[in-house]
């Protein structure tokens, strides 16, 4: 159990003011460390204490009203009975502190995880496998009492693929006056341009361009032309010469 900064650390008090004041619990020590260095290399972050069990944390906690607790949910306890003792933890310190956020900073990715532990009482779950910077901006929205989930970096790559592919079946329904209005967009000419070009009015082009936008669900058109890139529209195209 640590109340108190890493040693050789200096806080002012202004700075200790501003700053989010942290509370570690890990049941590995090196990790606590190494976690503290990270945060405390950060302006913004001061590590106020840390626990490696759910009676140290409650303890600690009670004693220095940390701003936020980062808890890994694997807490090698068995004290809570009919629930993970890191559920348990949870829900005793959102019943005690209520003005203390809690993050889940854990290697636990089951499906019903982050559901279980918002549930509990938590307003934030990270896997460690992320970066600093995801760390960062999940501890400054728990911080502002908003709930933040992010998602698996693997899963996330899944998403993006499964949205490609979804927007390349989208492309598959497009009209053939939608593609020409696409193509041309995606070459850079302009709405005049493109009227010109398929005998249209300007209003008639406009009117194409956001039926694109809400067929394909893009909202702009660098996105509109980085989908016709990825789908082969520009392919074998010459762009306007002016």
């Amino acid at each position: 159990m640590t109340l108190t900064a890493a040693p050789g650390a200096t806080v002012s008090a202004s700075e200790e003011r501003r700053a989010h004041r942290i509370m570690l619990v890990d049941p590995q020590r090196l990790f606590r460390q190494a976690l503290r260095g990270l945060l405390e290399a950060e302006p913004g972050f001061s590590v106020v204490g840390e626990a490696g069990s759910p009676a140290e944390a409650l303890e600690v906690v009670g004693v220095l009203k940390p701003d936020v607790v980062v808890t890994e949910l694997h807490l090698g306890d068995d004290s809570y009975a009919g629930e993970s003792c890191g559920s348990g933890l949870i829900r005793t310190l959102h019943s005690r502190f209520p003005a203390t956020a809690i993050l889940v900073l854990t290697s636990a990715r089951a499906r019903d995880v982050a559901a279980a532990v918002r549930k509990a009482g938590a307003l934030g779950y990270l896997l460690k496998e992320h970066g600093r910077e995801e760390l960062f901006r999940a501890l400054h929205e728990v911080s502002a009492g908003r709930w933040y989930r992010a998602i698996a970096p693997e899963m996330s790559t899944r998403t993006a693929a499964r949205e490609r592919r979804h927007l390349g079946n989208r492309a598959a329904y497009l009209t053939e006056r939608q593609r020409q209005v696409l193509r041309s967009v995606a070459l850079g000419y302009r709405t005049r341009e493109i009227a010109q070009m398929l005998g249209l009015s300007v209003r008639a082009v406009h009117r194409q361009r956001e039926r694109l936008r809400l067929a394909l669900h893009l909202n702009s058109t660098a996105e509109l032309t980085r989908f016709a890139e990825r789908e082969g529209f520009t392919e074998g195209a010459a762009e306007p010469v002016r």
